[in-house]
């Protein structure tokens, strides 16, 4: 059976790859005062690790109810990286905090949808 961990998890991590490179024109765009000495390559290189990270968790999620695989603690690594990015624009901290938040749900209740399927199956 397949899991649930592609759909939700793997929304939330599509949903970061954008808002971190709209962050990156933010950032470079306010010239805020932590970014001054970064150039717009430097965020670009930043945001496109965070960016394959988060492709790289999406494409090794589980794909069947009780598989093991890498993608879910990859995720977490995402997200503290997204946090990290708070450092250089402070605003992101709060958007760090919503996505932790939604990440964390979607681990949980994949994994709670995933324990009732097979649990019933």
């Amino acid at each position: 059976m397949k899991s649930k961990y592609p759909v939700l998890c793997g929304s939330i991590l599509i949903c970061e790859l954008v808002v971190v490179y709209f962050a990156v024109l933010t950032t470079f765009g306010l010239s805020v005062k932590s970014a001054q000495t970064l150039t717009l390559a430097q965020l670009l290189i930043g945001a496109s690790v965070i960016a394959v990270l988060a492709i790289i968790a999406v494409i090794l999620l589980p794909r069947r109810i009780g598989e093991k695989r890498p993608g879910v603690i990859i995720g977490w690594v995402v997200q503290v990286l997204l946090l990290a990015s708070g450092f250089v624009l402070t605003s992101m901290f709060f958007v760090a905090a919503l996505f932790i938040g939604l990440w964390a749900a979607a681990v949980y209740w994949s994994a709670r949808i995933d324990r009732e399927v097979a649990t019933r199956g």
